[in-house]
């Protein structure tokens, strides 16, 4: 893989361990680093929209396109830029729209989680089976971001059990889960047809 293009995750099972952090080079680390800034303010951007959703008891249900752009930068970018957008984005989110870091910024651990999972595998954007795992592994690391978040609101900010159960880890997971597994293949998707435009378009400069 060419590192003109810059944030593209399809490794192979043979890809050196390097090349699947895309960190195998200073150029490849450049445009990692890139991608969790650019992933860290679309986060930050994406949770200054207030989206609509309806409150059913304990359970809440709606989008958060927020989670699915931290799925979206690991499965495209691998597992360390997934971590990063996460942890990052979650920080910036506390100190510009809540104005104090919570929980010494555990909780962007929890959120860097989800782009950590989702960023394990190699994808082929292209094929539907691809899609569907990647689902998947947004679903598994949304359930382990929610489990961490809510031990993260038990031991560390030390609220009520049932607080900790009906507004962290039900409220995560009724409006994670819907989030993840269908918005981030299709972030995942889009990605990939402006990617493949611009390369496209590059390279037709070049000729020329």
């Amino acid at each position: 893989m060419s590192e003109t293009e810059p944030i593209k995750n399809q490794p192979t099972p043979d890809t050196p361990l390097n090349e699947k952090l895309h960190l195998q080079n200073a150029n490849a680390v450049m445009w990692t680093l890139f991608a969790v800034l650019l992933g860290a303010l679309i986060y930050l951007g994406a949770k200054m929209i207030s989206m609509p959703y309806v409150a059913v008891g304990f359970f809440t249900l709606g989008l958060v396109p927020a989670l699915a752009v931290v799925a979206a930068v690991g499965a495209i970018r691998g597992p360390i830029t997934g971590f990063l957008t996460g942890y990052i984005g979650e920080l910036l989110v506390n100190i510009i729209l809540n104005g104090e870091i919570v929980a010494f910024t555990l909780y962007g651990v929890a959120f860097g989680v989800l782009g950590l999972v989702a960023g394990l595998p190699s994808y082929d954007f292209t094929r539907g089976r691809s899609l569907a795992k990647l689902s998947i592994l947004c679903a598994i690391g949304m359930i382990f971001a929610a489990l961490l978040t809510t031990v993260i609101g038990l031991y560390v900010e030390r609220v009520a059990f049932l607080v900790a159960i009906g507004f962290q880890l039900l409220k995560l997971l009724t409006l994670g889960l819907p989030s993840v597994i269908l918005l981030t293949p299709l972030f995942a998707r889009v990605w990939l047809i402006i990617s493949t435009r611009v390369i496209k378009s590059t390279q037709s400069t070049n000729r020329i």
